[in-house]
This record gives C-alpha cells, sequence and structure tokens, in this order.
C-alpha cells in the first residue's frame, strides 16, 4: 500500500483540506494511506516563523503540492514503484538510516561545533602567558609549540601580557620612552628564529601565542558564530565579491607590501619598506575574519537548511508512526 504523508505546522488549516478532498477523489485510481503528521510536536517546526506544508508520497517530497496535477502524478509513480521487484516495505523507508542521522546531527549542531573549535583555538594562545605568569612554564611551552606551525610568532608582532607594554614593535619613535623589541629582548631585530622564540619575560610579559593579525582574525570569527546563532541564523551571506572587496583586499595589501617591502628584490626598490602597525594588522584581521565568517557560515546554513528541512520531517514521520 502506498502511503501518503500530510506534514503541517496547521493540520485545521484551509490548504490540508483542499490536499485531503483532492487525495479522496484519487482513492479509487490510485489506492493510498493517508497520514497526518502534526509537526508541531518538533521542536525545529516550533522555532520557525513561517508555516510549514509538505506532502510526501512514497519516499519523494511533492514539488509544490498545491497542484492536483502534481499530486497525481506522484502518486502514479509510487504505485509503479511499488510493483516493482527492488521495492522497499513502508517501515524501511520510513527511518532515517545511519548516513541520515549523522546529516541531521550535523545540520543541528555544526554552528556550536564550529563556534566550539574557534573558542578553544583562541583560548589556549590566551591561556600560555597566563601559565607562564603563574610558573606554568612546561604547559605554556607545549601551547606554544603547538602553534608555531601555524603561526609565526614573532614577538615583535605580537601582543603580550603582564608587561609593561602591550607590544614591542621593532621601531619607536625618537624620544619616546616606549620600549622597542630589541629592548625587552636583547635580541638583534634580522634574527627571525629568535623573534619567533622569544616568549617573554617578567618585565617585558609574555607573549600570546598567536600573532596579532591572527588573534584578531579568530576572534572575530568567533564573534561573528556567537551573533549568527543569537539572530537565530538569518543573517544572509555576505555576496562574493564584498568578501574580496572588504576581506582580503586590505589584508592582502597590508601583509603583502609588509611581506614583499622586506625582500629587498632589485627590480622593487621603488616599493617603501613597510612594517606594519598593531592597529592594523588588528584591524585587516578583524576585517579578514568578520566578513569572512559573514560570507561562509551564513553560506554553510543555506547549503544544509534543505537537508535539514527533509529530515527534520522524516524524522517527525518516524516518531509519530511508531
Amino acid at each position: 500500500m502506498v502511503e501518503v504523508f500530510l506534514l503541517t505546522t496547521d493540520p485545521t488549516s484551509e490548504k490540508v483540506g483542499k490536499i485531503k478532498a483532492w487525495l479522496s477523489a484519487l482513492q479509487d485510481s490510485y489506492p493510498h494511506q493517508l497520514q497526518l503528521i502534526d509537526l508541531r510536536q518538533q521542536a525545529f517546526f516550533r522555532k520557525r516563523s513561517e508555516d510549514t506544508f509538505i506532502v510526501r508520497i512514497d519516499e519523494k517530497q511533492v514539488t509544490n503540492p498545491e497542484d492536483f496535477e502534481n499530486i497525481r502524478l506522484a502518486l502514479s509513480e509510487a504505485h509503479m514503484n511499488a510493483n516493482s521487484p527492488d521495492y522497499r516495505p513502508t517501515a524501511a523507508k520510513d527511518r532515517l538510516n545511519g548516513r541520515e542521522r549523522f546529516s541531521l546531527w550535523f545540520s543541528r549542531h555544526y554552528l556550536a561545533l564550529i563556534n566550539t573549535i574557534l573558542a578553544l583555538y583562541v583560548f589556549l594562545p590566551l591561556l600560555a602567558p597566563v601559565m607562564m605568569k603563574m610558573g606554568q612554564v612546561e604547559p605554556a611551552n607545549t601551547i606554544y609549540k603547538l602553534y608555531r606551525p601555524l603561526c609565526h610568532q614573532l614577538a615583535y608582532r605580537s601582543f603580550f601580557l603582564f608587561g609593561e607594554q602591550a607590544s614591542y614593535p621593532l621601531n619607536v619613535p625618537t624620544g619616546s620612552d616606549r620600549l622597542s623589541y630589541q629592548q625587552a629582548s636583547g635580541n638583534p631585530s634580522q634574527d627571525l628564529q629568535a623573534a619567533s622564540a622569544f616568549i617573554g619575560n617578567e618585565r617585558a610579559g609574555y607573549k600570546i601565542a598567536l600573532c596579532q593579525r591572527d588573534i584578531a582574525i579568530y576572534i572575530s570569527l568567533l564573534l561573528f558564530g556567537i551573533i549568527f546563532g543569537l539572530t537565530r541564523r538569518k543573517i544572509k551571506p555576505l555576496p562574493w565579491w564584498l568578501w574580496l572587496l572588504l576581506a582580503i583586499a586590505p589584508i592582502g595589501l597590508d601583509g603583502v607590501w609588509q611581506l614583499v617591502s622586506q625582500l629587498q628584490l632589485s627590480f622593487l626598490s621603488w616599493l617603501p619598506m613597510h612594517e606594519s602597525t598593531p592597529f592594523l594588522r588588528v584591524a585587516t584581521g578583524a576585517a579578514f575574519g568578520w566578513f569572512t565568517a559573514w560570507f561562509g557560515i551564513p553560506t554553510i546554513e543555506e547549503s544544509v537548511r534543505e537537508e535539514r528541512l527533509r529530515l527534520e520531517a522524516k524524522t517527525a514521520i518516524e516518531r509519530q508512526t511508531r
């Protein structure tokens, strides 16, 4: 027997009555069993602002079910399939398989998963200088080593906690009472390995295990993820061209100019030397993280939304027809 499921958040609506009348008229030509599924029993559908109305015949959801001909064609196809040798019993079709259960879990929890990973990724670099201050040197060093393949950790491009200054740039204005990286560390500015290895000391404080730009990127990614969740995932994706303009262009200009100008290539001798500032690194990093998250996270939401709707509806059928 072909089964027809009428899934709705408003079982008493005129639309439901119309579909029931059509199905009744088709009963003699295409015998079927109709089941009304109240989607209000599912938290997912209760939270949706719009009404949900789905007609599912056999394993397929009917496109535009308010068209009588679509209902008739779907019933006809279902009856043809019911006579095929590989036709599955109704009970098997109405239960989620392992892949579908994982897809449903991911569609429900992907944002929490992303935010948790980002929170941990940001928390550990901030924890490293705290542990150094508390005398927990070995655990702190483990964090620095863990993040070293992921970030250059150059001390003069990183923030410090518990010291005289929040940062120690390569150069400070003449007459300034601020300490430069060379003064704080005792290392020459040309030694990149020493600048990466310098964690800090009691006077200078201790380095965060991610550079200024990276910490700004990941904090802004996390901040957008939290805000996206609080707004019930209603923010639309940023257009790709705006992402290029607002995220890629600023960080590319600042970062690439800094990198290329310091390579001292002869054919680029006309390019002024550029060492970015903490403000520019944070601003461009935060812009990159925020607008990348704005482009990426709502795009993920749109890609999983239809599949989640289908699987939540199938879950409702599974629970209400046991």
